[in-house]
């Protein structure tokens, strides 16, 4: 056998027996999906220990549903958070509403607003609309209201009746300095990853 043949094999070796390489995102979706929560969390966990942020996000909902796992809200934030580090979208509007609760973490108005903002800016309506609570209110962020009209129209625009209500108390309450301000923003708004 060849020295290149005998890597090629060592190296097979080791993404067979790897548990990462063995995992299947797909397969694990598919078992989620079915309700077979064991399988998935079986597929999805090698995925998840690797860094891969779809899995970490997938196991996070699991233990805050206690799907497959005994609920812990605990251990789900754990996961969530790992996932919202990595780009998720969606475990960034879930660990930043997990912060603002105070469920499975210690409430923490400035984390929440941390990630909910994340998530805005990748286009989460419902987060594009705590957001525009959140700056209305100055709620672990300064109070802004041209910041709370960018996500409130920008959560009306995708249909958010809550956005929309928001919109129009705004418009009767800002300065035109203010409306200025919110309309340069709106336009110059573009969503993040």
């Amino acid at each position: 056998m060849s020295r290149l043949g005998f890597a090629a094999g060592i190296a097979a070796f080791f993404l067979i027996a790897s548990p990462a390489a063995r995992a299947d995102g797909n397969a694990g979706l598919k078992a989620y999906q079915a309700g077979d929560y064991a399988t998935a969390l079986r597929e999805f966990l090698p995925l998840a220990e690797a860094g891969q942020a779809s899995a970490q996000a997938a196991i996070g909902q699991m233990y805050l549903d206690g799907l497959g796992v005994p609920k812990d809200p605990a251990q789900a934030a754990v996961w969530l958070e790992k996932a919202a580090g990595g780009g998720n979208a969606r475990a960034r509007a879930q660990i930043g509403a997990l912060y603002a609760t105070g469920t499975g973490v210690p409430q923490d108005e400035m984390k929440a607003s941390y990630w909910l903002l994340k998530a805005a800016n990748q286009n989460v309506r419902q987060s594009q609309r705590f957001m525009a609570l959140r700056f209305y209110a100055g709620q672990g962020v300064p109070r802004d209201l041209a910041q709370s009209f960018l996500y409130a129209a920008l959560c009306a625009k995708q249909g958010d009746p809550e956005g929309q209500a928001l919109l129009n108390q705004l418009a009767t309450e800002m300065s035109p300095e203010e409306k200025a301000r919110a309309q340069a923003l709106l336009q110059t708004w573009q969503p993040s990853n």
